[in-house]
Formats: C-alpha cells, structure tokens, sequence
C-alpha cells in the first residue's frame, strides 16, 4: 500500500509515470492487465494501459466496450468503493457473454477483474481496472480493498490536475472552477482582444499581477516575451501548438505562472469567431498560505521556513520554483528540504506530501 501511495504522488511530481504507477499495480494481481479507462455517454477509451496489447485496446474500443456487462451495474457503487466483478455481474452470467468469450478470456487471457471508480459525473466516468486471471475470491476481494484504500490518494491527485483543466470550453463553468482555487482564467481571441475573465483574474488585474488590460480591451504582458506568444496564438494562421508556461514576477511582488494554451474548436466556430486562447494566471507563492503554514508548524513541528516548504509542496510548487520565488539558490531549498525529511521520517517528495495530506 504505501509503495502504490507514494507512486501516486510521484505521478502529480513527476517523480514518476502513470505507467509506473499502473505496472506495479498490476503486479498485483496474478496476470495482471490494468487500464485508466475513460466512459462518457457515446464511447470508451482505455487511456493508460498496463499489459494490453494494441491488439486488445483496438478491439475493446471498437467493439467490447460497447457490450462490457460491467458498466451499467458499475453506475450503481459508490464511487471510491473496490470492487470484484462479481459484485456486478455474477460469474455465471459473465461466462456466457460475447464480452467474456470473445475478448476477456479469448484475447485477453483473463477471467474476472478488480476496480474502482475514481470519477462520476453526469457526462463522464474514470475508472481504474485490472484484468486477472485469478478465480481466487478472497485473493480478489483483497485487491478490492487496496483500490477502496488507494482511491482517496487518486482523488486528490485528479483534484490537483484539474486545477489545471483547459478542456473546458470557455462560459461560467470554466470561470467559477479556476475562482474555486484562486486561479485566474481570461479567454482572448484575435488581437489579443479579451472575450472573458473570471473574478479572480480581476483581482489578480487590480493587485498588481504581472498581466495588462488596455482601455481597448487587449490584453498584454509585464514580459514581453509573452505578449509576443500570444500575438502568435491568437493568429488565425497559428494552429495548434503545445502550452506556452512561463514564471513572471509581478509588481506585487508574487511569482505567477502563465499558460497559455490554444482552444480546440470546430472549424465552423473558428471561422466566425477567430481562435481563443485560454491564458491561465496562477499565484505561486501567495499570503493566503500563512493559515496552512502555522498549521503545519503546530502539527510536524516545522520551522516556519521549512512550513513555507512544505506549504509549497502541497500547492504543487517544485523546489526550483520555491527558489525563485524566495529570491534563494536551489541547494538552500533542498537542505531545508531534507531536514523536513529527517523531521518526518520520509525520504522523497512524494512520501511528504502523501504524509502532510493524511
């Protein structure tokens, strides 16, 4: 358990992959295959896989996932509950399916499977699964219980990227998600105009962050630089191009990170109204943390330097960037850091973080 918790974290740090993650969660189990499988109302996709061949991931995407007998028993558990296959569909029913003949036992080479729901919502589910070939019920049901445990150190992990999100297209939905976590969300479309900004990024405007609105409604950079990469993505000719991240320090004296990501749109919808690009605004070190801080003095017995650390951690800072922000050199950060590890009893990023989250 805690070898699989720490490989979670490792995951959000980049410690780590979540192929790294999925293969030894399929070691698990005898003949393990193990998928991040993504469900919405008209398809389903094995996202991250662990043992399936192309072979497999072709033939259930195309076909078996639209006859999986799992799926619409699997909407009634409780999300965050490891079960068994047979706590779906009984083991007599499964066997005389096309799904378990044609394809888990046929292609596959495997008999049942173990799983829990990380995500449900009205549009879309993730699901974390493992294929195995054991008919050993308590050997199974263990699993079971190490994916209900498991599920809450994956839920935070999901929680964390999605403060990240960019998949929403831009409306009040997006707005209030980024408002939520006291990140600024602006959508500019060509000639840097601004379409919308959520509350946050209105404050960031007033505060002092490291962003410009000109009294025509364009939108500009402290850093020239950045201005310039948005001139380039809000260009019609641009197309599609990898996030542009930068850390800036603004005249407040915080340390924001920008993104800036190019939406993905119809052609139809680009022609009428020109590109969007979503430009993310994200305090790196703010006062809102000193509550956290004090906490984390009281509770670990921490220095308020080493609070200040560990508080960075959990808002998703790298210690690289913590030495920028605090104006010190990265081996200081990672001196403190080790005393943290001594403190704790732990020896990696993902471990402390995982312990300072119980």
């Amino acid at each position: 358990m805690a070898e699989l918790t720490d490989l979670v974290y490792g995951c959000l740090f980049g410690e780590c992959s979540w192929q790294d993650f999925l293969d030894r969660l399929a070691s698990t189990l005898p003949g393990g295959k193990t998928a991040l499988h993504y469900h919405n109302c008209t398809s389903s996709h094995l996202l991250f896989t662990s043992g399936f061949s192309d072979a497999e991931i072709d033939q259930f995407s195309n076909h078996f996932a639209s006859v999986n007998p799992w799926f619409p028993h699997n909407m009634q558990v409780p999300v965050g509950q490891g079960v068994i296959s047979e706590d779906l569909v009984p083991r007599d029913q499964l066997i005389r399916t096309e799904f378990y003949n044609d394809w888990l036992k046929g292609q596959v080479n495997c008999e049942t499977a173990v799983g829990v729901t990380m995500i449900r919502e009205p549009t879309h589910a993730l699901f974390l699964l493992t294929c195995t070939s054991s008919l050993d019920t308590a050997v199974n049901r263990r699993a079971a219980e190490l994916y209900t445990a498991l599920s809450p150190h994956l839920r935070r992990m999901v929680d964390f990227v999605r403060k990240a999100d960019v998949t929403l297209a831009p409306g009040q939905a997006g707005q209030e998600l980024f408002d939520a976590v006291g990140i600024g969300l602006i959508y500019v479309s060509e000639n840097r105009l601004v379409r919308s900004l959520n509350d946050s990024a209105k404050q960031m405007l007033a505060n002092g962050a490291p962003i410009r609105l000109a009294a025509s409604g364009r939108l500009g950079f402290q850093l020239p630089q950045a201005t310039e990469k948005l001139d380039q993505l809000v260009s019609r000719d641009a197309g599609q191009s990898e996030p542009h991240v930068m850390t800036v320090k603004g005249s407040d004296d915080i340390l924001y990170r920008l993104t800036l990501i190019r939406m993905t749109s119809d052609p139809m919808r680009e022609l009428l109204n020109g590109p969007t690009v979503a430009v993310i605004v994200e305090p790196m070190t703010t006062g809102s943390s000193d509550v956290r801080q004090e906490r984390l003095m009281e509770t670990f017995k921490l220095t308020r330097k080493e609070a200040r650390i560990a508080s960075g951690l959990l808002s998703g800072l790298t210690p690289k960037e913590m030495a920028l922000a605090d104006g010190v050199s990265y081996e200081t950060i990672r001196t403190r850091l080790k005393s943290i590890y001594a403190k704790l009893h732990v020896n990696s990023q993902a471990a402390l973080v995982a312990m300072l989250m119980r």
